[in-house]
């Protein structure tokens, strides 16, 4: 029990700062959302609510009607969380999405951080070393700005866990070939399921390290070369196992995208700045505004994704461990990875204080040729700075504490170089010392909290048992229309259990020959619906339609086409009016005001008697 206490202690001190972070909303509200009820956090949501409904009613959890009715959307090709899902499947069912979201953004952080710890353990004896690198990774500008809303780039537990697995399979050799690769074939299928994205991220720099280890150390990489090989091909087979089937949707299901989903051009706006990692942002606490507002521009103007900033006294820091350590294999190592992770997050060309300089060649450019690869966003590469910024301050600092503060190592590492065995206890003055440099070097990064949450805004007609006036299942024509960001009606779906289907939705769907690049189709039908749809709204392309015999007749045709059952129209939104007005031209009669909805049942029935 005494063994536990260092780890259950790291984990409740990292939970309660991940409260903290979100404060005051509470981790099982379920009627505020992080940031807007719109965009990734809305679509997050939905994901989280689509694994609960589909895995209860016995569907697919990677595709889907009730998105971009009737075609559906294949979604193993968005980033749909459905381990999370499973997760959270007990809340969702009991208290609902959005509560489930809640508690899953600060367990994201409290698991990461503690799993860093938990794996930190294995390289320091000193418990605050490891803390302070836990706290560095879960908390670092890179968790804090997507922990405004991406859930699966801030739940990365399985990453610590992987550096240990490769540990053990590659460099200390504690288990089996056979065993290390089953253990590492089942952490990447569980990553695979919470983001494929990062899956995908740490396959190329695990890749580009085995490489660099291999230059480095040819007699070794020879004589482990059969172990690499077992190794690889029992984690190749339970992670095609596990992960196979989801995988065969990306590539080959229904609905299925040729060539990246993403717009390529898109894409390639965030890329990180060679300044970032010393310019702060504005979701730093301590630090000058000035700064701060130039800092913020970076990555395409977005602090959420840019998440290179690590301050000049921890960089200081890192650098001066870096060298005085640099004999130690994990020190090494973590030293090469953060230094690639970075040159990957500079993307292509290169940026200085937002100058592109395009006369220096970008390792990023090789993976723009690449399938798959290609549709990685360069800046998010830099979850891998913090992450081995961590491991380098942590073991940096339980050593220089070991050695009492002189250069001179009073350690020896043993062969494995993975464990630090202080033959002499550290002094008191030696841990103040110790202490006193973490505080320095960590302060700067102290994030501007909380993040802000907002009402869901959820009509309360689709919270209670006024729903099930919709048949289940029935095909709703929305207003307002879902287009990202204004994902009402996907809020709406996870709120009543899917009672319904929708056109739109935000989820990939294959464009003209079925390829990519239009993330945010417009609404089907003739061009006077589609604008019909889109009024009110920031993709509306001009004035709303008239509301003439025209429009009329186009809105009838259209929902006798795609056998529209219900149609709902916020009050709230805008140009309701005017929407409301035409639905009731076309389809003979008022709506029923209920649940602060506009809602008309048996539309089919209406269009047969007018």
């Amino acid at each position: 029990m005494r063994s536990m206490a260092p780890g259950a202690s790291a984990a409740l001190l990292y939970l309660l700062l991940a409260c903290l972070v979100y404060w005051p909303v509470a981790p099982f509200d379920n009627s505020h959302i992080v940031s807007c009820a719109c965009s990734d956090p809305a679509q997050e949501t939905w994901f989280l609510a689509w694994t609960s409904f589909a895995v209860t009613h016995g569907l697919n959890p990677f595709f889907t009607t009730y998105l971009h009715a009737p075609a559906g959307a294949n979604l193993g090709v968005t980033a749909t969380t459905p381990f999370l899902g499973l997760i959270g499947l007990p809340v969702t069912l009991a208290i609902g999405p959005v509560a489930t979201f809640n508690l899953l953004l600060r367990l994201a952080l409290a698991a990461s951080g503690t799993s860093m710890f938990l794996v930190l353990r294995r390289y320091v004896r000193w418990p605050v070393a490891a803390f302070a690198g836990g706290l560095l990774f879960a908390f670092s500008p890179f968790m804090i700005g997507h922990g405004y809303r991406h859930l699966l780039l801030t739940f990365l537990p399985i990453l610590p866990l992987l550096l240990a697995l490769v540990d053990d399979w590659l460099i200390t050799c504690r288990r089996s070939a056979l065993r290390s690769g089953l253990l590492i074939g089942l952490a990447c299928a569980v990553e695979y399921l919470i983001s494929g994205e990062v899956l995908l991220m740490s396959a190329t720099l695990g890749a580009v390290l085995l490489i660099v280890l291999a230059v480095r150390h040819p007699v070794a990489s020879r004589q482990r070369a059969r172990r690499a090989v077992e190794g690889f091909l029992s984690a190749a087979g339970v992670f095609v196992l596990l992960a196979g089937y989801p995988i065969w949707m990306l590539l080959y299901g229904p609905q299925r995208i040729i060539g990246p989903p993403h717009a390529l051009s898109d894409l390639d706006r965030y890329h990180g700045d060679l300044l970032a990692p010393i310019v702060p942002t504005l979701n730093q606490l301590v630090a000058p505004l000035r700064f701060s507002r130039i800092g913020s521009t970076f990555v395409a103007g977005s602090p959420i994704e840019n998440g290179l900033y690590l301050g000049i006294p921890l960089l200081m820091v890192l650098a001066f461990f870096a060298v005085r350590y640099r004999n130690v294999g994990i020190i090494a190592i973590s030293t090469i990875a953060g230094v690639i992770a970075f040159a990957l997050s500079l993307g292509t060309p290169l940026l200085v204080d937002n100058h592109r300089i395009t006369a220096v060649p970008m390792p990023f450019s090789i993976l723009l040729r690449a399938p798959l690869l290609q549709d990685i966003e360069p800046a998010r590469f830099s979850l891998f700075v913090p992450f081995a910024a961590s491991i380098l301050l942590a073991v940096g600092l339980d050593r220089l504490r070991a050695d009492e503060w002189r250069w001179r190592s009073r350690t020896s590492d043993p062969p494995s170089q993975t464990v630090v065995a202080a033959r002499v206890p550290p002094s008191v003055r030696s841990s103040l010392l110790s202490g006193g440099l973490l505080v320095v070097a960590l302060v700067p990064l102290i994030p501007r909290l909380p993040i802000p949450s907002v009402p869901v805004g959820v009509p309360s007609f689709f919270l209670t048992a006024e729903v099930r006036a919709i048949p289940a299942g029935a095909l709703a024509l929305t207003f307002p229309y879902d287009k990202s960001p204004f994902n009402d009606p996907m809020l709406w779906q996870a709120s009543s259990t899917m009672r319904f289907r929708i056109f739109g939705g935000d989820a990939f769907v294959p464009g003209p020959a079925g390829r990519g690049g239009i993330y945010q189709p417009n609404p089907p039908g003739s061009p006077v619906v589609s604008e019909m749809l889109l009024a009110g709204s920031g993709w509306a392309t001009g004035p709303a339609p008239f509301d003439d015999a025209a429009t009329i007749a186009a809105i009838r045709q259209f929902c006798v086409r795609e056998h529209v059952e219900v149609v709902l129209v916020s009050p709230l939104a805008n140009d309701a009016p005017y929407i409301t007005t035409l639905i009731r031209q076309a389809l003979g009669r008022a709506p029923t005001r209920i649940g602060g909805m506009d809602l008309w049942l048996s539309v089919q029935s209406s269009l047969r008697s007018t």
